[in-house]
């Protein structure tokens, strides 16, 4: 009896070691892509700061334009669906904006240098501009 327990040990611990070779060991926690947990979408997160609804993670910047005033940016986010203004470079005091196809506004004035504003709905075509006319095409 005691071959017997001895054989099975032994072939319990060969099979270990083959799928361990293999790559069938048991899997181990791997790094995961962050999911983004938006806190609104489309016309909902319209006047919401895209931070704090959590829409500036998997932001990017449609489009930038530089000008006496200041760099004006155009930014998206896809989990949200909503798109905001951010400025830099520009005096405090410099009147920025964000326009969604709807006519629906947001108006922002720098405290510093650089800044952002609340969203507009980005399910259709929209726009940021540095007061004085500077603005991103339509996008």
């Amino acid at each position: 009896m005691k071959r017997t327990n001895r054989a099975v040990r032994l072939l319990i611990g060969s099979a270990a070691a083959a799928m361990a070779l293999a790559g069938l060991a048991a899997p181990t926690a791997s790094a995961a892509t962050p999911q983004v947990t938006a806190g609104c979408s489309g016309l909902s997160c319209f006047g919401l700061d895209p931070v704090n609804a959590g829409c500036g993670a998997d932001a990017y910047t449609v489009e930038s334009v530089g000008s006496a005033k200041g760099t004006i940016e155009l930014r998206y986010s896809p989990s949200c669906k909503a798109n905001w203004a951010r400025i830099s470079g520009a005096s405090a005091g410099q009147w920025f904006s964000v326009q969604d196809d709807k006519n629906w506004f947001q108006w922002w004035r720098t405290t510093g240098a650089t800044g952002y504003g609340n969203m507009v709905d980005g399910t259709g075509a929209a726009m940021a501009c540095i007061d004085g006319g500077v603005c991103t095409h339509w996008h």
